[in-house]
C-alpha cells in the first residue's frame, strides 16, 4: 500500500503544452525524451571542449570563424531548449527564477549580449566575465545526472549501482575541471591592445609606458608583460609600473640589443601592438592540468596562482578535490563489498536477520510480504509461509 505522497510522485504529470514536446521534455518513459536529452548532453560536452579551445592561440587564430559559428549554432539549440521548457512547465515564472532556470538562461545569455551594440558591454571586463558564465552549461549535466539517479528504482540501484555512481562521479569531476580551469585561466591571465600613440613614453632610458584600455586586476610583484607587435620592442619584461586604473604599463628592458635599436630621440610606433600577462595559465587546457594537480592534492608547484582571485579559485579547488576523493573511496568501498559480500548492504541483511525477517526486507514495508508481520511489532515472531 503506498502513500499519498509516493502516489504523487508515481502519478503521471498533466502535459502542458503540446503533448509530444512535453514528453520529450519531461517524460522519460518516452523514446524522445532518451534521445533528446543524449544530444544535448552531448552537445553540452561538445560546448565545454571547444570553448577551453577556442582560449588556445594558435587554435583561435586558424580556426576563428569556426570557434564562432560553432558557438551560435550550440547557443541556438540551448535557446530552443529554454523556450521548450517555458512552454510545457505550469508555474513558467517558478521555472525562470529557479535553480536551473538561471543555469538555463545563463547559458545563452553572454552570447546574445556580446552580439548587441551595448555600449556598455564593449568593455573587455565585462565580455571576460560573460565568457565564463558559458562554462556554467556543464552544471547540467549534473541536473541529468540526478533526474536519472531519482528515475532509477531502489532495485535497480541494488542489482548494480557501480555503473551510475560512477557516472555521476566522472560527470562531477569534469565539471569540476572545466569550471576551475576556466576560471583560474581568466583570473590569472590576460592579454589586450595598447594605445597607438606617436611615440612610447620614456620616463628613463631603459623604462618604456604604454597605455591600453583593457587592463583589469592585479599584477603579481616581480611580474612580467609580455609585448607583441612593436617590432623593435617585442618580448618578455619585468612590469615596473601596473596601474589598471589609469590604464599604465611601464616595462624595464635590460636588453641591451633592444637598447641600440630605439635610440631616445627615435620615435616608436606601437599601432596594433598588444600586450599579455606573463602567467603560466595561458589557455584553459593548460590550466586544466593545474586543475588535476591540485583535485588529486599531488601539488607539483610548477603552477600556481599569484592574483587574490585566482588564489580564491584554487583553495575552492582544493576542497572539492577532498570532497571527490571522498565520493570516489565511497563508491569504491560499496562495489568492494559488493564484490565480496554479494551485497553493498551487508549491515542492513544482518539486522533483517537478527530481527527474524527475510533477507529481501524493505524497511519502508509496514507489514511483511510473506507472514504479515507488523516491522513496528518487535514482539512478533517472523513466520515464514508454508
Amino acid at each position: 500500500m503506498t502513500t499519498p505522497e509516493q502516489n504523487e510522485i508515481l502519478a503521471e504529470p498533466t502535459p502542458v503544452g503540446p503533448t509530444w514536446l512535453f514528453n520529450a521534455m519531461h517524460s522519460p518513459k518516452s523514446r524522445a525524451y532518451h534521445l533528446l536529452h543524449g544530444l544535448l548532453n552531448t552537445i553540452i560536452f561538445v560546448s565545454a571542449i571547444i570553448g577551453a579551445l577556442e582560449t588556445v592561440d594558435v587554435f583561435h587564430t586558424k580556426y576563428g570563424a569556426f570557434f564562432h559559428y560553432s558557438e551560435l549554432v550550440i547557443v541556438g539549440i540551448f535557446t530552443l531548449e529554454y523556450i521548450a521548457n517555458l512552454i510545457t512547465t505550469k508555474d513558467k515564472l517558478r521555472y525562470v527564477f529557479s535553480f536551473w532556470g538561471m543555469i538555463d538562461l545563463l547559458a545563452i545569455m553572454p552570447t546574445y549580449l556580446a552580439m548587441a551594440n551595448i555600449t556598455a558591454l564593449k568593455s573587455t571586463r565585462i565580455l571576460r566575465v560573460l565568457r565564463v558564465l558559458r562554462v556554467l552549461r556543464v552544471l547540467k549535466l549534473a541536473r541529468e545526472a540526478l533526474v536519472a539517479m531519482q528515475q532509477t528504482s531502489a532495485a535497480e540501484k541494488r542489482r548494480n549501482p557501480l555503473p551510475m555512481n560512477l557516472t555521476i562521479y566522472f560527470l562531477a569531476l569534469f565539471s569540476v575541471v572545466i569550471i576551475s580551469s576556466t576560471l583560474i585561466y581568466f583570473a590569472e591571465y590576460s592579454t589586450g591592445e595598447l594605445e597607438a600613440t606617436e611615440s612610447v613614453e620614456r620616463p628613463k632610458p631603459n623604462h618604456f609606458l604604454f597605455h591600453s584600455k583593457d587592463m583589469h586586476g592585479d599584477l603579481a610583484p616581480s611580474g612580467k608583460v609580455s609585448i607583441s607587435g612593436t617590432d623593435k620592442l617585442d618580448g618578455t619584461w619585468i612590469c615596473k609600473k601596473w596601474d589598471s586604473a589609469a590604464g599604465i604599463i611601464e616595462v624595464l628592458i635590460d636588453d641591451a640589443e633592444v637598447l641600440e635599436d630605439v635610440p631616445a630621440d627615435q620615435p616608436i610606433q606601437i599601432k596594433g601592438a598588444r600586450w599579455a600577462k606573463d602567467s603560466q595559465f595561458t589557455s584553459v587546457p593548460n590550466a586544466s592540468w593545474w586543475c588535476v594537480v591540485t583535485l588529486t592534492t599531488v601539488g607539483y608547484g610548477d603552477m600556481y596562482p599569484v592574483t587574490t582571485p585566482g588564489r580564491i579559485v584554487a583553495g575552492v579547488t582544493a576542497f572539492m578535490g577532498l570532497a571527490l576523493f571522498g565520493m570516489l573511496m565511497n563508491i569504491i568501498g560499496k562495489a568492494m563489498m559488493a564484490a565480496l559480500f554479494g551485497s553493498e548492504d551487508v549491515e542492513g541483511e544482518d539486522k533483517a536477520k537478527a530481527a527474524g525477517l527475510p533477507p529481501e526486507w524493505n524497511p519502508s514495508w509496514r507489514h511483511c510480504p510473506t507472514c504479515g508481520k507488523d516491522h513496528t511489532d518487535s514482539t512478533q515472531a517472523h513466520q515464514p509461509s508454508a
